[in-house]
């Protein structure tokens, strides 16, 4: 990788990212534990869990379009200050709170990641895309394999209470060096884009687009939702299963910081589908992923459960960007811009079946329900995924 075409600013948004959700890192994947001590019901915990996806079901389209008038630099600067408000909440542990800390952590997703994308892409040029997009996400990359490491370490000496307050430093760090280093101005008041926002024709105009080439559409469309179901599965599933099998919070944290590896890697499954076929590739990947759900549900030791966990990430990893390159491949280039909301909302409403899915099923079944289940959407995208190679 040639970092000498890689803009600045993707540089200075990959290190502000790690800064901001280091914090958050240490402690996100140990939530549903954490809500556990205060809400008794696996069902409630996997709604509250999906909420930092439901958020963004309502607010992609209306914020990717606040980006466009706004400016991207403003929405990622009140995102990432909005990011203050979680750890403040959790740290309280009374049961609102913790609703409305998830709340906040969807307008942080939307915020972010809707302006984050637009400022890096647009800074890129044409033939730098790939190593542009590889160093915007790898400060997210790298804080979602740290953090929780030295989150679990952190809980099991010190409790939560640390770690919310790491996140809650980290945020405010993230947002002050957003400040510093690269500013805010935008194209126009925040203030009047939003009221434009309630205003004028784009919603029906994409709606009507959606409409024109829904044929080619559906497809990804289905293939996003599907994946982003298991993706989010696990969000839910393996803390509770760990739980369950007495592993320590230091154990935890190294299971979910080594599983976040193959997220470096998902260059590699994108040149594979390349030259192989990106839905063929898939198929292949959700056919091994199946399985692998399956075993999760019968294993009763945690060192199995930690290579399971890890090959199930792997394969979920390398879904991803081929379904995106396959999305990339059915919607013409005058719209994509505009479909690119429908993209998220089937990847976040997805993301907010997910952790509900899990949490239902293992009310009524246990946990290890829940993998079978999970293993059955993955079987599903699998079919899925071949018929329509046909």
């Amino acid at each position: 990788m040639r970092f000498d075409r890689v803009p600045d600013i993707a540089k200075y948004l990959s290190v502000i990212f790690l800064l901001s959700r280091f914090g958050s890192n240490t402690v996100w994947f140990f939530l549903p534990l954490f809500f556990e001590i205060h809400i008794d019901s696996v069902f409630l915990i996997g709604v509250m869990t999906s909420i930092t996806a439901a958020v963004p079901v309502l607010m992609d389209i209306p914020v990717g379009n606040l980006v466009q008038r706004a400016g991207e630099k403003i929405v990622i600067f009140i995102g990432l200050l909005l990011n203050l408000m979680p750890g403040l909440l959790y740290i309280t542990g009374i049961p609102l709170f913790l609703v409305l800390g998830k709340v906040f952590e969807g307008f942080v997703k939307t915020m972010v990641w809707n302006g984050g994308w637009t400022l890096s892409l647009k800074s890129a040029d044409t033939d730098a895309e790939a190593e542009s997009n590889s160093v915007f996400l790898l400060g997210v990359n790298l804080a979602a394999i740290v953090g929780p490491i030295i989150g679990g370490f952190l809980i099991a000496s010190h409790g939560f209470s640390l770690t919310f307050a790491l996140w809650i430093f980290s945020a405010g760090l993230g947002a002050l060096v957003f400040y510093l280093y690269i500013g805010l101005e935008g194209r126009k008041g925040f203030i009047e884009s939003i009221e434009e926002l309630f205003h004028r024709k784009t919603y029906a105009d994409e709606k009507h687009h959606l409409r024109e080439n829904w044929h080619d559409l559906k497809k990804p469309l289905i293939l996003i939702l599907l994946y982003s179901i298991i993706f989010s599965f696990f969000w839910l599933a393996v803390p509770f299963l760990l739980e369950d099998l007495n592993a320590s919070y230091q154990m935890m944290g190294i299971i979910f910081g080594v599983a976040a590896f193959p997220k470096l890697f998902q260059i590699f499954f994108g040149d594979l589908g390349d030259k192989l076929g990106d839905l063929r590739v898939v198929s292949a990947l959700a056919v091994l992923l199946a399985p692998i759900l399956v075993m999760m549900s019968f294993t009763s030791s945690i060192y199995l459960i930690g290579v399971l966990f890890l090959a199930a990430r792997l394969f979920a990893a390398g879904i991803s960007p081929l379904i995106h390159a396959f999305y990339d491949s059915q919607v013409p280039d005058e719209v994509e811009g505009e479909m690119t909301g429908f993209l998220e909302f089937s990847k976040h409403t997805g993301q907010a079946i997910g952790p509900t899915m899990a949490g239902a099923a293992a009310s009524i079944g246990g946990i290890a329900f829940s993998f079978q289940i999970a293993a059955f959407v993955a079987f599903l995208l699998f079919a899925v995924s071949y018929w329509f190679q046909q």
